[in-house]
C-alpha cells in the first residue's frame, strides 16, 4: 500500500546532514528522509543551510514522497528498520 502524505514539515538534522519528514500507512506514521546528495540531485543550487535545505525540500516534496512511497512498496527500510531513506539513486 503507498505511502500516504503526512502533512508535517521536513526537519533538517545536521548530524546526518539529512531532511526528516513522516508519511502514514494507514493509521501508522512511517519516518522517512532524504540526503544532502538526493536534494542536491533535485535542486543543483540550494543553499547549504537549514533553510536551503528545508526551501529545497519543499519546492521538491511531491517528487520526495513519491521516492519514498515506492521505496516503502519495494521494503526498502533501512538498517534500522523505522527510516525510509531517500538517495540520489532512488531518484
Amino acid at each position: 500500500m503507498p505511502l500516504m502524505s503526512g502533512n508535517e514539515p521536513g526537519h533538517w538534522d545536521f548530524r546526518t546532514d539529512n531532511v526528516y519528514f513522516y508519511m502514514t500507512n494507514g493509521e501508522h506514521r512511517v519516518r522517512c528522509a532524504i540526503t544532502d546528495r538526493a536534494l542536491e540531485v533535485l535542486e543543483p543550487n540550494f543553499g547549504r543551510t537549514e533553510k536551503g535545505r528545508l526551501d529545497a525540500f519543499d519546492t521538491h516534496w511531491a517528487i520526495i514522497e513519491r521516492a519514498a512511497s515506492t521505496k516503502f512498496d519495494t521494503q526498502g527500510w533501512e538498517d534500522d528498520r523505522i527510516t525510509i531513506l531517500i538517495r540520489a539513486t532512488d531518484l
